[in-house]
């Protein structure tokens, strides 16, 4: 039987069959891919050195701030997928202790995003109803939205837009935006943007203001005690965090789809174009390797990459799209326009 001669639920059928054996053939030839809470670990142990040493490396003026801030947002980047893996139980299943041990991590060094406990619940939620009016997770990230203003600042700063924006959110029933900027903010999120904001309020007081002709007195234990560790922590931390989330905010809620979603086929899209290769860098290839999660949700994130050739000729071949650039101007709809 043709591709198009099979229905939607046959098509996730077949891909999901290809995914599979892929799976068993890779796992087959390196056995090591079956040690899996060890390589999950590893990487854990792994980010966790990269991101300090990155930032002891710019403390001792070995690095400078920007090479300080791309090398964290790399290593950052390795614990945003080994959360995802968590969230889904892929590390230490049967060790509570460690798992949670793990989680703890993700979230300490990455604390501009929710409590992974409380995502979890979001997340599996979205599994549930992906591209749908409750898909809170992928909602407050901006996907659905006519891009402008109110987009952009949902997309790259999540602590201001569930404040301004809240009217945008009001129809989510499941999980309300103030559950998740409250409770899932709590404490890190608030400790997070707060030293954010107080960074650029600093600099722009500081150095755009006399520009402008205003000169603001402001005590001395602020500049000479405060600002060096505030700069310190921003720029080994805050400032890879920003960046690192808002590139994947950027790929997320583009290849994702939304409103006229009516089965797994629709949910999402592969987006990789050559030119997006500098982005996916920062989210680990989540553009071109998110829609095979879709369909095999058990695979943990370094195994779906090297699943992706195979799964992404059987994905073509039963016409899930690929690089639907059009979803920019379509507000994420699959089809009709916004």
């Amino acid at each position: 039987m043709s591709e198009q001669a099979l229905n939607d639920s046959q098509k996730v059928q077949r891909i999901r069959a290809a995914v599979k054996d892929e799976e068993k053939r890779l796992r087959q030839r390196y056995p090591i891919l079956d040690r899996q809470n060890a390589i999950g670990f590893g990487i854990f142990c792994f980010a966790i050195v990269g991101i300090i040493g990155s930032g002891y490396l710019y403390v001792t003026e070995v690095i400078p701030a920007w090479l300080c801030v791309i090398s964290s947002a790399l290593f950052t980047s390795l614990l945003h997928e080994l959360e995802h893996d968590l969230i889904h139980f892929m590390y230490f299943k049967k060790t509570p202790f460690m798992q949670n041990l793990m989680m703890a991590g993700v979230w300490l060094f990455r604390g501009n995003i929710i409590n992974p406990w409380v995502r979890r619940k979001i997340h599996l939620h979205h599994h549930k109803v992906s591209g749908t009016v409750d898909d809170t997770e992928e909602r407050l990230l901006g996907n659905g939205l006519k891009y402008g203003f109110a987009r952009m600042i949902i997309m790259f700063d999540a602590a201001a837009s569930g404040s301004i924006f809240r009217h945008l959110f009001r129809d989510l029933k499941t999980f309300k935006s103030d559950y998740v900027q409250y409770v899932g903010g709590f404490p890190l999120g608030f400790l997070f943007y707060g030293t954010w904001y107080a960074f650029l309020a600093y600099h722009a007081v500081t150095l755009i203001g006399p520009e402008l002709g205003y000169t603001i007195s402001l005590p001395a234990w602020i500049s000479e005690q405060a600002m060096p560790i505030v700069n310190v922590i921003a720029v080994a931390n805050i400032i890879p965090n920003i960046l690192r989330q808002a590139i994947l905010n950027f790929i997320t809620t583009n290849m994702h789809y939304y409103g006229d979603v009516d089965g797994l086929m629709k949910q999402t899209q592969v987006l990789n174009p050559w030119y997006f290769m500098p982005l996916q860098a920062f989210c680990w290839n989540f553009g071109s390797t998110h829609s095979i999660h879709h369909f095999v949700v058990s695979q943990p994130f370094y195994l779906r990459s090297l699943c992706k050739s195979r799964a992404h000729e059987v994905m073509r071949e039963c016409g899930v799209r690929f690089n639907d650039l059009g979803t920019f101007k379509r507000a994420n709809r699959y089809a009709k326009a916004a």
